[in-house]
């Protein structure tokens, strides 16, 4: 039997499980599956909205002079680099994390019992995209983390100390654990523990689920410590001389960079929310 035979073993007996379990089997989509797949799309749409808004951001004067580098003695636009791939990385997980849902292919959506060749072939597929595409996202957050450590440690802009924020520290837990994910998920569905495979994937399909969900929302709560992070050095406040009752006034003395970076903290925080919304597992009603 080939791996990609036991693989296909593996997801229907995982889907035979979940049947069982939650008396689904290929039903038509209810109302929440519907606000699900409204949920993917909308989510789909706000990721590159997110690429156009941190590289506006990053082009602000503000931001140490706009644009990006990687020059000794430039530091500040260096750094500029961490924000930019970041949200990039984070866009096209989005897709691979929603690429099933989107496909119809979850095991969510769709009984195996008496599924056709083409469509474990086409499951197949999709599964291999999405694992390029997070081993892509893995190797753009690298270098995203390479820009900081660059930019914090260059000897003519100043030094800059490391790992002193709660960003830096959640940031580097969320990694962590987004490596194992990665690699938990390259070795139980990449074809790569062989025979054995056919007994262990099915729980560890469940739990890849789960914790690629918590991933994402880990992810978007680090990027918005992140960007908290850097509002504060961009001085995003205003003076005011009376009490500020009625803030909405003075929306014209907030710097125009946070102004477009609060646009970008909740394009994020939207995704993070449309996204867990269209992973989540409902009955069908």
């Amino acid at each position: 039997m080939s791996s990609e035979d036991g693989e296909q073993d593996d997801w229907a007996a995982a889907q035979t499980a979940t049947d069982v379990e939650t008396g689904e089997s290929s039903r038509s989509p209810g109302f929440l599956q519907k606000l699900q797949s409204a949920s993917s799309t909308i989510s789909l749409i706000l990721s590159p909205v997110a690429i156009i808004l941190v590289s506006l951001w990053v082009s602000n004067e503000s931001m140490g002079g706009g644009g990006v580098s990687w020059s000794e003695g430039d530091a500040k636009r260096v750094f500029n680099w961490h924000p930019v791939l970041m949200i990039v990385a984070y866009a096209i997980m989005n897709i691979a994390a929603l690429i099933f849902r989107v496909s119809g292919t979850s095991s969510y959506q769709t009984s195996t019992r008496g599924i056709s060749e083409a469509g474990t072939k086409r499951r197949g597929t999709i599964k291999a995209i999405h694992g390029y595409v997070w081993v892509a996202c893995f190797l753009i957050g690298m270098v995203a983390m390479l820009a900081v450590v660059k930019s914090h440690n260059d000897a003519v802009s100043g030094y800059i100390a490391n790992l002193y924020s709660l960003h830096s520290w959640v940031g580097v837990l969320v990694m962590s654990l987004y490596t194992l994910q990665l690699f938990v998920g390259i070795f139980a569905f990449g074809g790569l523990m062989g025979g054995t495979s056919r007994f262990a994937v099915p729980s560890l399909m469940e739990i890849h689920k789960y914790s690629g969900a918590v991933l994402h929302l880990l992810i978007t709560a680090t990027i918005l410590l992140g960007i908290q992070e850097k509002e504060g050095f961009v001085q995003c406040w205003y003076e005011v001389t009376e009490a500020d009752l009625i803030p909405i006034q003075n929306y014209g003395k907030i710097p125009s960079a946070c102004k477009i970076s609060h646009g970008l903290g909740l394009v994020v925080l939207l995704i993070g929310v449309f996204t867990s919304f269209a992973l989540a597992r409902f009955p069908v009603l």
